[in-house]
């Protein structure tokens, strides 16, 4: 009887030796430091299509207006509270006897697109998106309509350049 209370006493004192090794446990921390910088990127996908005017349906009439929304804009902003960005274009120099008219579409996002907006003139800031905060945008899309203001001289493939700022809101 005893060789079994004997047995059975070290058959607990190791039980319990081992879960008491099972239980010594250790840990180790790390602190892990982020930095989000602000971000104001624009891009477009390509060049809109040559607009070509043709002779318009009934005499004394001027030709037709000429549309492309080939191409897209895609944006990502991130601002500080209370901040905002827009994003304006503008264009180096006037079509002669044509005015050009731009639309960029600002669906899914959290600014407000102006719609559509002419070149008055040359060099000069129009806000197409504004309220813009924090978001990326793939994709919108990018309407030109060019519209025949007055007969001129003919002339072919004149090509201006529209230059596209993310910008902060005013």
């Amino acid at each position: 009887m005893k060789l079994l209370i004997g047995k059975i006493l070290l058959i607990f004192l190791i039980l319990t030796m081992t879960s008491i090794a099972i239980a010594a446990t250790d840990t180790a921390t790390q602190d892990i430091t982020i930095t989000f910088d602000e971000v104001a990127a624009v891009s477009v996908s390509g060049d809109p299509g040559t607009l070509i005017f043709t002779a318009p349906a009934s005499p004394g009439d001027l030709p037709a207006d000429q549309t492309d929304n080939s191409t897209a804009m895609s944006w990502t902003s991130n601002v500080g509270a209370g901040m905002t960005r827009k994003i304006t274009g503008n264009i180096d120099a006037l079509f002669n006897g044509v005015n050009l008219y731009v639309t960029v579409d600002d669906t899914g996002s959290n600014g407000t697109s102006a719609g559509e907006t002419q070149f008055l003139a040359a060099a000069t800031d129009y806000d197409f998106v504004t309220g813009i905060t924090n978001e990326d945008v793939l994709g919108e899309t990018i309407t030109y309509r060019a519209q025949v203001s007055s007969m001129v001289v003919p002339y072919g493939d004149v090509t201006h350049t529209v230059t596209w700022t993310l910008t902060e809101d005013s």
